[in-house]
């Protein structure tokens, strides 16, 4: 579905309804130091014994040895990755871009608690072996969908919808630390990274963490970026591009059309405008994509989504 329609750059899917663990949050667990992945009680949680410690060395180890492949992922916990790379491999067409996702260090890390329901991203040495562990899946990522050779660009996003905790009550993070886990996710990384957070959150620490493309909610959020025009101009000049989630993944797919969220996109346009946010660059640095994942609604919602978002993109011009 994702290569019939979204045609300048499809996106693996992930298929959680096929088992638990291709769950965003399981997915990315293969191999991380002391996580379980427990699929009878449907969670994954850190357990501190004698087998972290060893999964800390082997993490630190393959990361100073750019070992990628060490936390390959493989068709157990990603059917659709592996089936996309085939069918894409297989096929005569070129895309200009292939997308791959990984779930974000922040969100991993405050979902992940260990046996006292302490988040693991509140130990250091622990959170920092986990960064490095989704950095090179993301490096493996990368080379398996260049390794298509149907490719000229990859795009690789650290979804994080945990960021709209950050800097309220619930989560002790400092911005600083948060905008550095970020930063260390996408080093090393020789193709386009982005970010999706699919709420309210502090867009400027997305705008600030090297990222090549930043993805927000247009359809349910449009004024939080508001917020932020200086830092949203910054990163728009530097050559970022702004990836306005337009089509909504709910059954309110059925109640729009292109026309009218293309309305959508110039009232967000006008907004950004009128707090000093250049046009020329909103409409020259943007794209059009679902308002967040469809993995929670059925098949026919889907394909509307898909299809919406294509329209609207041709559209848009």
């Amino acid at each position: 579905m994702t290569l019939r329609y979204l045609e300048w750059a499809p996106a693996w899917p992930q298929l959680p309804r096929r088992s638990f663990r291709e769950n965003m949050y399981a997915q990315y667990s293969e191999g991380m130091p002391g996580v379980v992945v427990d699929e009878n009680e449907r969670r994954v949680h850190l357990r501190r014994d004698e087998g972290l410690f060893e999964g800390l060395e082997r993490a630190y180890q393959a990361y100073l040895d750019a070992n990628a492949g060490e936390f390959a992922i493989s068709e157990d916990f990603a059917a659709g990755l592996h089936a996309f790379t085939r069918i894409v491999s297989e096929g005569d067409r070129k895309y200009p871009v292939l997308k791959g996702q990984i779930t974000g260090p922040i969100s991993y890390g405050l979902t992940v608690l260990d046996e006292n329901k302490r988040p693991m991203l509140y130990d250091e040495q622990v959170a920092d072996a986990m960064v490095r562990v989704l950095n090179l899946k993301a490096r493996w990522m990368e080379g398996v969908l260049r390794g298509t050779g149907r490719t000229e660009q990859v795009l690789i996003f650290f979804d994080e919808p945990y960021l709209v905790s950050v800097g309220s009550a619930l989560v002790s993070l400092d911005r600083e630390r948060v905008v550095n886990y970020l930063r260390a996710c996408v080093e090393n990384l020789g193709c386009l990274t982005g970010s999706h957070c699919c709420g309210n959150t502090d867009w400027s620490i997305l705008f600030q963490a090297g990222l090549d493309v930043v993805s927000f909610d247009a359809f349910n959020y449009m004024e939080s970026l508001a917020l932020y025009p200086e830092e949203l101009t910054a990163f728009l000049e530097r050559g970022g591009i702004l990836a306005w989630g337009l089509v909504p993944n709910t059954e309110e797919v059925y109640r729009v059309d292109a026309d009218g969220l293309a309305r959508r996109f110039e009232e967000g346009v006008s907004l950004l405008r009128g707090r000093g946010v250049p046009e020329d660059l909103l409409r020259e640095r943007s794209m059009v994509t679902p308002s967040c994942g469809l993995e929670g609604v059925e098949e026919e919602a889907a394909e509307r989504a898909y299809a919406l978002t294509a329209e609207l993109a041709r559209f848009l011009g």
